[in-house]
């Protein structure tokens, strides 16, 4: 249903739509994820300190630090009709990922067409004593020691519900023009540039593919040298 007003520009880049996506369900069935490649490993230094003990009798020294670093994944939809669409799918990880302990358990966003980066911090404690002896000095440091992986996904969601757009006009200082409240079953089935759709009742279902890349911390290392 909508409302539309005179004087409604021709060219959709005169338009700004506004999309209200709360009257409607975006369910995403687990993927079917196929792995890229040999994962990749590196380690990095997150924490250095140095002991200097110039006395003649060994010292003992408190070490206590804690740093953070960053566990990434970025996202890329590839297929399926939300590439067009301002909106994104929570993606169920894959299993290795969702039980690495490093905040995806419940999956991760993908957004349109474009990349997608989601991020989550990891925080990484250690705490002992040190000894240094005379007329030395001690060298500690904390490496992480991070793991790259990279996946392709196939998966199928199911939309259904009400979405809501709002016209505004660019060339005249963003004003309102109309809206459009249109079924989600209606809005796909009219679009004859989305091929083999599967409707049940008020639900259509998409099939999707995309790929993500994994970047997280796996171990603490302790060196003292």
């Amino acid at each position: 249903m909508s409302s539309r007003k005179k004087g409604f520009p021709k060219k959709r880049k005169e338009l700004n739509l506004v999309f209200d996506w709360s009257g409607v369900s975006f369910v995403t069935e687990q993927p079917t994820y196929s792995q890229t490649g040999n994962p990749h490993f590196e380690s990095n230094v997150i924490f250095r300190s140095v002991f200097e003990n110039q006395s003649a009798s060994p010292q003992t020294h408190s070490l206590k630090a804690e740093r953070q670093t960053v566990a990434e994944c970025k996202s890329t939809l590839s297929k399926g009709y939300t590439t067009s669409l301002n909106m994104g799918l929570e993606i169920g990880a894959p299993e290795e990922i969702a039980k690495a302990s490093i905040g995806y358990s419940r999956g991760y966003e993908v957004v349109n067409g474009r990349e997608t980066t989601n991020q989550k911090t990891l925080t990484w404690a250690s705490e002992g004593t040190l000894t240094v002896p005379e007329h030395s000095n001690l060298t500690a440091e904390i490496h992480i020691k991070e793991k790259q992986c990279g996946y392709t996904f196939k998966t199928r969601v199911a939309i259904r519900g009400t979405v809501v757009v709002n016209f505004y006009s660019r060339r005249d200082n963003n004003k309102y023009l109309m809206v459009f409240t249109g079924d989600m079953k209606e809005v796909l089935l009219d679009d004859k540039t989305i091929p083999d759709l599967k409707t049940e009742g008020r639900t259509v279902f998409i099939d999707i593919e995309g790929s993500c890349d994994f970047k997280f911390g796996i171990e603490q290392q302790i060196v003292i040298s």
